[in-house]
């Protein structure tokens, strides 16, 4: 019967549908599961996203010792976090002990290291379909790898005129006692790194936020001025950088960086300002071609106990405000073994204890990185959690072949309270 059904109109009906149920769909007939799996359907269901907002799902992500990084789905009913049933759990140990989590986009996360002799490195992560690919090394810009300082940040995006995803980064070195900054942009399925002709006019910072297709992030103001915040952005389809205009916030304060932090809220680059003991502010850029922001939230803090048990929290806890995201009723802040949860409709703070872990918020999406290079082959028969003789095992192997090796684990496991 589907064979019946134009294909314009077919494809048209998937895009409709969530993420899970196309996945799904794929086991009913070869003609849809053609269909699903063609490179052409995900992109048409990534240039979907850019328009029609989708309420991501939370991500819990557990460091454990020898640096193991779990990735797995929750789920918040207002009082506990709790494991999604029959929830996909990603696992993956390096011989590089240095990966760390840098970015998340849409339904990947990225992974950034640096090691003394094999210099820098990233890993893209689907912990949906347990999927890790290494990006290569190889660059036009050569990073000096036992520089003074080297501090890479990087973004990730979608360029809708080429229909391809591209990953900037930018590296701040040091060489001759001076400090040189370099960008870079790499496009997924391509073999190498290609040195941007600019570079930033300040240094990024990691409070960031990919939205409308672009990179936005949170810096300092002119001359380190801690008493006020700028917004820069990085266009991926001109490849340049450039400002965008501040909402008007709360006069200045000092160290007003600790107390604003950008995210992705309901499809619209969002600036949660806190800076004031009165209230809170959350701001969304409605209009992106005009670059016009409208206040949508503006909550006294006076009024609700539980938003000044929020402040007070901020003013002893600096790192709230480094990780944010949206959650199904507002926008929730990480703080060490804790995570805060705002209902922005109710105007209710919850927090969560979560030791040793953090959560992060993605969008579902049809990216598949096994379209983009080979991944790194899952092991079904290795021990959870990795013993020590094991990562040594892995260290060794890594030295025998003079590249890093990434073990990877993918299960499924029953649904748990967190």
């Amino acid at each position: 019967m589907m064979d019946v059904l134009p294909t314009e109109i077919l494809i048209d009906i998937l895009l409709r549908l969530p993420v899970n149920s196309i996945c799904c769909i794929r086991c009913v007939s070869k003609v849809l599961l053609k269909t699903v799996d063609d490179l052409s359907f995900a992109t048409l269901h990534m240039r979907r996203l850019l328009d029609v907002h989708q309420v991501p799902r939370l991500i819990r992500l557990v460091e454990t010792t020898f640096d193991v990084h779990k990735l797995y789905p929750l789920k918040y009913n207002g009082i506990n976090l709790t494991k999604s049933k029959h929830a996909i759990v990603s696992e993956f140990v390096s011989s590089l002990r240095w990966y760390k989590p840098n970015f998340v986009f849409y339904n990947l996360f990225g992974f950034t290291g640096l090691h003394t002799k094999k210099g820098r490195s990233c890993l893209l992560v689907n912990p949906f379909k347990g999927e890790v690919l290494m990006l290569p090394t190889t660059s036009d810009l050569q990073v000096p790898i036992n520089s003074l300082c080297n501090v890479d940040t990087y973004g990730m995006g979608f360029d809708n005129m080429t229909n391809t995803y591209k990953i900037v980064r930018v590296s701040c070195h040091e060489k001759d006692i001076k400090t040189q900054m370099a960008a870079e942009i790499f496009i997924l399925g391509t073999s190498s790194w290609r040195k941007l002709p600019s570079v930033p006019p300040c240094h990024l910072t990691q409070k960031s936020a990919c939205a409308h297709g672009d990179m936005h992030w949170l810096v300092r103001g002119d001359d380190h001025d801690s008493s006020s915040v700028r917004i820069l952005s990085f266009d991926f389809k001109k490849e340049e950088f450039y400002w965008i205009p501040h909402p008007a916030t709360s006069q200045k304060m000092q160290d007003m960086f600790d107390f604003v932090n950008l995210l992705n809220f309901r499809g619209s680059l969002t600036l949660v300002d806190a800076s004031s003991s009165e209230d809170m502010k959350i701001w969304e850029l409605k209009n992106y071609d005009n670059k016009e922001w409208v206040l949508n939230y503006k909550i006294d803090m006076q009024q609700h106990p539980s938003l000044r048990y929020l402040k007070g929290t901020l003013v002893m806890c600096r790192t709230l405000f480094s990780i944010c995201g949206e959650w199904e009723q507002g926008i929730f802040f990480n703080q060490d073994n804790f995570v805060l949860f705002l209902d922005v409709t109710r105007v209710i703070v919850s927090s969560v204890r979560l030791k040793g872990s953090t959560v992060h918020s993605c969008t579902d999406s049809m990216i598949s990185l096994k379209k983009y290079g080979d991944l790194v082959e899952a092991e079904q028969d290795i021990e959870s959690p990795i013993s020590e003789e094991s990562y040594e095992n892995l260290t060794k192997t890594a030295e025998a072949s003079g590249r890093d090796v990434v073990y990877l684990r993918t299960q499924m496991e029953p649904a748990c309270i967190s």
